[in-house]
């Protein structure tokens, strides 16, 4: 079965450049989705190949492409449902913020309509 998906999440690890049977370049990676979910992800497409083997590691991405549920059999002889996406659209996701160190706070400016004394202004205006 084949559906279009759209996925997004993290790099479990750096994607791998690898050459296909036909002798045709594509950039492999796994994306983790959450706690239980890893998808295969394949490029084909040279741009897109090339803009997935530029992340690295734990980068925060989200794809649009071709899902494809595919039987395996994992190191324990278990048979499993493996997720891949062929890669149409790729979306990296900004950097994690930075924690800023924390700075005491300014003290209170004096409230809007308050002179310079803290007294309030006469702004009564007679028609």
């Amino acid at each position: 079965m084949t559906m279009h998906a759209f996925v997004a999440g993290e790099l479990l690890r750096d994607p791998e450049r690898r050459t296909a049977g036909n002798g045709n370049p594509f950039v492999s990676a796994l994306l983790r989705v959450d706690a239980d979910t890893i998808i295969s992800l394949t490029a084909f497409d040279a741009a897109l190949a090339e803009r997935l083997a530029g992340l690295k590691k734990g980068a925060a991405l989200a794809v649009s492409g071709r899902l494809q549920a595919r039987p395996y059999t994992d190191r324990d002889g278990t048979l499993r449902a493996g997720l891949s996406v062929t890669v149409t659209e790729l979306m990296v996701g900004a950097a994690p913020p930075q924690r800023a160190e924390r700075r005491p706070r300014a003290k209170a400016a004096p409230a809007a309509g308050a002179g310079a004394g803290g007294e309030p202004f006469d702004d009564d205006i007679a028609f």
